[in-house]
């Protein structure tokens, strides 16, 4: 399998990402403290308002996993480590996000700010600020990457980037609600990763199926539901087509053409040795 050096870990990597969370815990706190919980959200809007506003109804959906699903689906054989590390980390990293909107529960910039004073694109939404769980959707989507690609990740962390700003862009968020978002998904794609190291379930073969079904239904549904987003959605059904065209001509034809008892016993072996590797891998990478 061509994630074999998934869990091999790079020098710094764990390092860099939770001293990255760290600080970003330090600015929230100084944020809070500070009292400007609202501040850059202005500024942030009129930096955006240079594009157009269906540039950011485009973006702001990376931070859709559905969208995140159809960019990994063709790739869900070649790299089901990367696969099954993406989905812990994503219920993880919501898991956190989930408990710190209902603990902190604080306005939206549409909830604070009158309608003449700023711009929403999409749906109006008022409550349940803290933090933006496209955010977090994006961050988590990332860390496995990084992991396994290292530098050549750089775009995708980019991606990332643009797709936490948009969510100031669209009216939705507070740029400290991005910040701590990125945190989160960052420390839940860690976690998502360091736990698919012991918890192997996903590497088994009928969960790996099991995994694929959900993925290729909410694939699926990408044209028909734009989650307040209606110019999404020329760039919604490219996802689409994407996901599902490739993940046909990836992994369904060569299905086809090996049989079901060769990409099983490929997905058995994987599970099988997968602890094994993992540890060989993490050892040698000390």
């Amino acid at each position: 399998m061509k994630d074999d050096a998934l869990h091999a870990r790079r020098p710094g990597f764990d390092a860099g990402l939770l001293a990255s969370c760290l600080l970003m815990a330090i600015a929230l706190v100084g944020v809070w403290y500070g009292g400007n919980w609202q501040g850059g959200f202005l500024a942030g809007q009129a930096v955006s308002s240079y594009l157009p506003p269906v540039f950011w109804e485009s973006l702001t959906t990376l931070g859709d996993a559905r969208v995140q699903l159809a960019l990994v689906l063709p790739f869900c054989l070649r790299y089901p480590r990367v696969f099954w590390a993406l989905f812990l980390g994503a219920l993880v990293a919501a898991a956190i996000s989930r408990g710190l909107k209902v603990a902190f529960s604080l306005p939206r910039p549409a909830a604070v700010f009158d309608a003449a004073q700023i711009t929403v694109i999409g749906a109006k939404l008022t409550a349940h600020s803290f933090p933006s769980g496209h955010t977090v959707s994006a961050f988590s989507f990332v860390v496995a990457w990084v992991a396994l690609l290292g530098r050549r990740a750089a775009p995708l962390v980019l991606v990332a980037l643009l797709a936490g700003f948009s969510r100031v862009a669209v009216g939705a968020h507070w740029p400290v609600d991005v910040l701590a978002g990125a945190m989160v998904g960052l420390l839940g794609g860690w976690l998502g990763l360091h736990l698919s190291k012991y918890f192997r379930w996903g590497l088994g073969v009928r969960a790996h199926w099991f995994l694929i079904v959900l993925s290729v239904i909410a694939v699926a549904t990408l044209p028909f539901d734009g989650q307040g987003y209606p110019g999404s959605l020329p760039w919604r059904i490219v996802a689409c087509l994407w996901g599902l065209g490739g993940f046909v001509a990836v992994y369904l034809l060569p299905l086809y053409k090996k049989g079901w008892r060769g990409i099983n016993r490929d997905l058995a072996g994987l599970s099988a040795g997968s602890g094994e590797k993992a540890g060989k891998l993490a050892g040698e990478s000390r």
